[in-house]
C-alpha cells in the first residue's frame, strides 16, 4: 500500500456537514499527526470531520464507489462523446485507470482517518478525570468515535466488494489489507487478509460503532452516520454473510428509527408526488437513513454525479429503461440526454445543476431486504407486505395480491424491483455479486458474471512495493463481445 496516499488530513474543519461534504481538492494539507496530537474534544471532532470529507469526495462515495456499482453492472453506460466512465462500462479498465486508483486511495483515507481519530479519542476518554471532561464532552467524544467506527466499516464494505470476491463464494480468497486498532506506519509492507477476515473486521467495527453511539445517546440526523445508517449498513453486511434473521432485525430497526412509517405496503408516508420531487431537494427526505449532503458552495462542477449524467452524457442502459412499466411513477425519473436516457435523480437544483445529495442508505432498501429474507424463508405474506412498499410505485400494482405468490417468483421480482428502485444509486453490482446473478452489459453478447470479477489493485500501489499482491487474472471473467 502506498502509504503517502493516505496519511493526510485537514485539521481545521469544523463539524458542519456543509464543510465535510466538500471535496478536498483545494484544501491545504498537513501531515496527519499521531494520536498524541489529539488533546481536546475539538481535535476528535476535527478528525471525524476529515473522515467524512474523504468519504464524501467524488473519488469515493461522492461519485466513484457509487458510479462503479452501476457502470460495471449494466445499469449505466459511459459516454462515447466525453469518454467518462467509458472504460468502466465497456470493461476495458486497466491497472492504471485513474478512477480505480482514486477510489482505492480515498477509501483508505477514510479508514486511516477514522483509525487515528478513534485512537486519539480513546486516549482522551482514558484521561477524562485529569482533563475534567464534562458529561457533554464525554458524550460528544462517544458520538464521534461511534461515527468513525461506522464510517470505517462502510469504507471497508465498499472496498472489499470492489477489489475482492464475494463472501459467499470466496471467503478464503484475498481480501483487503486491514487497518485495525493502529494506523499502518509509513513505508510498512502489508499483506492482504482474506475476504472472511475483512468481513470480521467490518462486523467488529459495526459492533464498536453501536457501543459508542449507544453510550453517547446522540440523536443524529440522516446527514450523519448515526444509528439509522449503522443499522442499514448492518442489514446490508448481514445479507452478504447470509445471516438473514440478523439482517431482517437490523433493517426493521433502521425503519423504526427513521420513524416515517413501517415500510410495508400500508405505509403511505411518502406520496408519489413527494417521491418524485424529493430528488431535487437538499433537505432530508422521509426515505433518508444516511445521505451525503451537498450544497452550492461545494463547487462540485465536473466532479459530481450530476455532471456525469448531464453534460458528460452518460446514460442509463436500455436494460434499465426497459425495466419500467408505463404505469410506474419512477419512469418519471428518466430523462433524455442526447441520443439516450439518463436518470433525473441527479438533475440538481435550479441554481446549481451539479448539486444533489447522494443517498447511501434509504428506507426502501430496508423494506426490500425484509421482503427478500421473508421470501427466502417461504414467508409469502411478509414478503409481499414489505415488497408492496416500493412495488406500488407502479400504479398498476395496488395490493399484495398483484405480486407473485411463490418464493421463487418473489425473489425474481425483488431482483427486478431493486433495479427499478435504485437505478443511478449504485446498488446493482453489489446486489448481483451477493446473489450470483449474471448481468446484461451493453455491447456484450454474453452475460457478465460479476461475482467472479474484481477490480485490479491500482498499479501504483503494487509497484510502490508496500503491497505486492495483485488480483491475478482479475479480467478473466469479462465476457466476450
Amino acid at each position: 500500500m502506498k502509504m503517502r496516499n493516505i496519511y493526510k488530513i485537514a485539521l481545521t474543519a469544523t463539524l458542519t456537514f456543509s464543510i465535510f461534504s466538500c471535496d478536498f481538492d483545494t484544501k491545504t494539507y498537513q501531515e496527519l499527526p499521531d494520536s498524541d496530537a489529539y488533546r481536546s474534544v475539538q481535535d476528535v471532532q476535527n478528525g471525524m470531520t476529515g473522515a467524512y470529507q474523504a468519504l464524501a469526495t467524488y473519488r469515493f462515495a461522492g461519485n466513484y464507489a457509487i458510479a462503479f456499482g452501476d457502470f460495471i453492472a449494466g445499469i449505466s453506460d459511459g459516454s462515447a462523446s466525453s469518454g467518462h466512465m467509458r472504460d468502466i462500462s465497456r470493461l476495458t479498465m486497466i491497472e492504471t485507470t485513474a478512477e480505480i486508483s482514486d477510489c482505492w486511495n480515498y477509501g483508505y483515507k477514510v479508514i486511516d482517518r477514522c483509525t487515528r481519530t478513534i485512537q486519539g479519542g480513546k486516549k482522551i476518554l482514558a484521561q477524562k478525570d485529569v482533563l475534567h471532561l464534562s458529561v457533554k464532552d464525554e458524550a460528544d467524544i462517544n458520538s464521534y468515535l461511534g461515527q468513525c467506527y461506522a464510517l470505517k466499516a462502510l469504507a471497508n464494505y465498499y472496498l472489499v466488494n470492489l477489489f475482492a470476491t464475494p463472501y459467499n463464494t470466496g471467503a478464503d480468497k484475498p481480501g483487503l489489507p486491514l487497518v485495525k486498532d493502529d494506523p499502518i506506519p509509513l513505508f510498512t509492507q502489508v499483506d492482504r487478509s482474506t475476504v472472511g477476515e475483512t468481513y470480521t473486521q467490518i462486523t467488529s467495527d459495526i459492533e464498536q460503532a453501536e457501543t459508542f453511539l449507544t453510550a453517547s445517546k446522540a440523536q443524529l440526523s440522516a446527514f450523519y452516520m448515526g444509528q439509522m445508517g449503522l443499522q442499514a449498513l448492518k442489514a446490508r453486511v448481514f445479507m452478504d454473510l447470509g445471516k438473514y434473521e440478523d439482517a431482517t432485525a437490523a433493517a426493521q430497526e433502521a425503519i423504526r428509527l427513521k420513524g416515517t412509517g413501517d415500510g410495508t405496503g400500508s405505509d403511505s408516508n411518502l406520496s408519489d408526488a413527494n417521491y418524485l420531487s424529493m430528488w431535487t431537494s437538499l433537505a432530508i427526505t422521509p426515505e433518508d437513513l444516511f445521505t451525503i449532503a451537498k450544497n452550492e458552495s461545494d463547487n462540485l462542477s465536473s466532479n459530481s454525479l450530476n455532471t456525469l449524467y448531464g453534460s458528460y452524457r452518460c446514460t442509463l442502459s436500455n436494460f434499465t429503461v426497459n425495466a419500467y412499466a408505463d404505469t410506474d411513477i419512477r419512469k418519471g425519473l428518466i430523462g433524455k440526454n442526447g441520443g439516450g436516457s439518463n436518470t433525473k435523480k441527479y438533475d440538481g437544483l435550479p441554481t446549481s445543476a451539479a448539486t444533489s445529495n447522494i443517498p447511501i442508505f434509504r428506507k426502501s432498501e430496508m423494506s426490500l431486504i425484509v421482503a427478500e429474507v421473508a421470501a427466502r424463508k417461504n414467508n409469502i405474506a411478509d414478503a409481499r407486505k414489505y415488497l408492496l412498499y416500493t412495488a406500488k410505485r407502479n400504479t398498476a400494482i395496488k395490493t399484495e395480491d398483484d405480486l407473485p405468490a411463490t418464493a421463487d417468483g418473489l425473489l425474481a421480482f425483488i431482483s427486478e424491483e431493486r433495479v427499478r428502485e435504485f437505478a443511478g444509486e449504485g446498488h446493482r453490482l453489489y446486489d448481483a455479486r451477493r446473489v450470483g446473478e449474471k448481468v446484461k452489459m451493453t455491447n456484450f453478447n454474453n452475460l457478465f458474471d460479476v461475482a467472479k470479477f474484481v477490480l485490479p489493485i491500482p498499479a501504483d500501489e503494487v509497484n510502490a512495493g508496500f503491497m505486492t499482491q495483485q488480483n491475478e487474472n482479475w479480467d478473466a471473467a469479462i465476457p466476450a463481445k
